[in-house]
């Protein structure tokens, strides 16, 4: 179906075409362009017919190729979970043209549509609340359009006294509110006119309407969450994000691919090592590039013991947030002995930039894998004494047990992925779904829960640092011996001994060092199994040495659109239970 354009007159035909070919490796992963009006009536019928299924609405995100016409290119990322298949529509429209939403079709495009408005200003016709949702309501423009400048421009104006800036157009569409809060200024009510009417039918029910956070603790980052309770119990649920938003996507855009790597370690700055490995991917798929086995094996090695690290985080935060002191201090004690290894490694202890593109940016030093095989000696006996504390605790079990239940059509509607989905029900794993760098070659089984409650999550993550610690003992005990990177040094930097040795290593170490390598003209997405669900980066090249367009798809930014679900008819008390649960990263979510 290469080169079709799917419009009004031959979608039935491509519906039927593809319903015949569902079972054959073509179908495997598709990738078509339509027309924009065919949109909805497209994804309605590839999500409702019992023989596609794409069920599962993993990212929607939009390309700004500014002077050409139509101006912006809409990507949406479909999987069938229960067909394994993957279906990328793409669609042409410019800044005038409005695109069907699709939010009452697949629940999670709610905040990507609002992203890709915010960052492009692209409208979904349709959409039940087109507004902001990571710039503040004071922003002017769009930042990812190609116009936009790199540091933006942001104005201050105060709404009580009548100073307002010169915007109308964007006042009259951007005054902030939740999904039923207004905001609150000096004592004057703003409320926008999708928050309005519902914040002001809550009141009149007598709701009492609460902020929580956006400070730190209990939020796990600066997550402003909104309850309507009625007396102790959560009535309502709403979010504001976008409180660290730092602009990555488009601050990759200005640097060469190597010098981005670095900018990945800080979107999840608790398991940087898997962003650098997600990063790497795409860009390597773009250019072709076949990794050396023995680099392929370090990465997973690096990747589990980044799972395992991550996981020890959410689980020592998550048992303080609910009042158990000593998992925190036990769950540390054993993060450091893992940094250690990271520092030895790579000299960093969290930000490492290890994994670069083409391989690893380092052969694994002396004690590297006595520091591993010792924590894979102690971490048995650690993980029982977590169980001890936890598993069979009352108070844990009644703290967490039937609180924050998410059904399994909730999950995968919302988007949500990772352990989340897992407790859930669903087996769904990127490391088996869709192996990379070498996992196809490891044994591990795929924990799931029965009842998306906390305390499935709970079970699944102890559970899954288990099964990663298989994996980094056979990887241990496998490990290739060989290169540790590709040998094309207009890719990678030469070996440093060689630098006083040979004009041209000098040369070469030069222009990769300052100019970067060109990447082949297309798009690539990889996706992987982040610790906190599908993380993957979605390049675009022109055919230089800087991305066109750099996109992650966040597993935490989809999951957190399930709290409404996941806290309605809980207590107060209960969400902090549940916040933790999702283990959400606001520098993942926000980026």
């Amino acid at each position: 179906m290469s080169g079709e354009i799917i419009t009004g007159e031959n979608i039935d035909q491509f519906i039927n075409r593809l319903e015949e070919n569902a079972g054959t490796p073509d179908a495997q992963d598709m990738d078509v362009r339509i027309e924009p009006a065919v949109l909805h009536k497209l994804a309605e019928r590839l999500n409702k017919s019992p023989n596609l299924s794409y069920n599962y609405l993993s990212d929607i995100t939009a390309v700004d190729y500014l002077g050409e016409s139509p101006r912006f290119e809409v990507i949406y990322r479909l999987y069938s979970i229960p067909a394994n298949r993957r279906l990328w529509i793409r669609t042409r429209i410019d800044a005038d043209t409005e695109i069907p939403s699709t939010a009452n079709i697949w629940r999670n495009a709610d905040w990507l549509e609002r992203e890709v408005y915010d960052m492009f200003g692209i409208r979904f016709a349709g959409h039940p609340d087109l507004r902001r949702i990571l710039t503040p309501t004071p922003w002017i423009g769009h930042p990812l359009r190609k116009d936009h400048p790199l540091g933006g421009e942001e104005v201050q104006f105060t709404f009580n006294t009548g100073d307002i800036i010169p915007q109308e157009e964007f006042i009259s569409e951007h005054l902030e509110g939740m999904d039923f809060a207004g905001y609150i200024e000096n004592g004057d009510k703003i409320e926008s006119e999708a928050g309005a009417g519902r914040l002001a039918e809550l009141v009149k029910e007598g709701k009492l309407i609460v902020s929580m956070g956006p400070q730190h603790p209990s939020t796990h980052g600066v997550l402003r969450v909104i309850l309507a309770l009625e007396g102790e119990n959560i009535y309502d649920v709403g979010m504001d994000i976008g409180y660290v938003h730092t602009g990555i996507e488009k601050t990759a855009e200005s640097l060469i691919y190597q010098q981005a790597l670095t900018l990945t370690d800080r979107i999840d700055y608790v398991a940087p090592i898997a962003n650098n490995l997600a990063w790497s991917l795409a860009v390597e798929k773009l250019l072709g590039l076949d990794i050396p086995e023995r680099a392929q094996f370090i990465r997973v090695m690096l990747a589990e013991l980044t799972r395992i690290a991550s996981h020890l985080v959410w689980l020592g935060t998550s048992a303080l947030d609910i009042g158990a002191v000593t998992p925190f201090l036990y769950t540390f004690r054993e993060r450091e002995m893992l940094l250690d290894i990271f520092e030895l490694v790579s000299g960093q202890r969290m930000m490492t930039s290890y994994i670069n593109i083409g391989g690893l940016r380092d052969d694994i030093p002396d004690g590297f894998i006595e520091a591993v095989k010792e924590f894979i000696k102690i971490f048995p006996d650690k993980l029982d004494d977590y169980h001890k504390l936890l598993t069979k605790n009352p108070i844990w079990v009644e703290r967490t047990r039937g609180v924050g239940c998410l059904s399994l059509n909730d999950a995968i509607n919302c988007g949500v992925s990772g352990p989340v989905l897992r407790a859930s029900g669903l087996a769904w794993d990127v490391r088996k779904v869709w192996p990379y760098s070498s996992y196809d070659e490891f044994e591990f089984d795929i924990p799931v829960g029965e009842h998306g409650d906390v305390y499935d999550r709970y079970l699944v993550r102890m559970e899954e640092m288990r099964q990663s610690l298989r994996i980094v003992e056979q990887a241990v005990n496998r490990l290739p011996s060989g290169a540790w990177r590709v040998e094309d040094y207009k890719l990678v930097l030469p070996p440093r001994d060689r630098l006083d040795k040979s004009m041209e290593a000098l040369i070469h170490h030069f222009l990769v060092s300052t100019e970067g390598f060109p990447v082949p003209r297309g798009d690539a997405y990889t996706a992987t199994e982040g610790t906190r669900g599908e993380t993957g980066f979605y390049v675009v090249s022109d055919g230089g040495t800087k991305p066109y367009r750099a996109r992650m798809r966040s597993a935490s930014f989809s999951t957190l659109q399930s709290l409404p679900l996941m806290a309605r008819g809980h207590m107060v008390a209960d969400m902090a239970a549940i916040l933790g649960s999702i283990d959400m990263i606001m520098g993942e979510v926000d980026r």
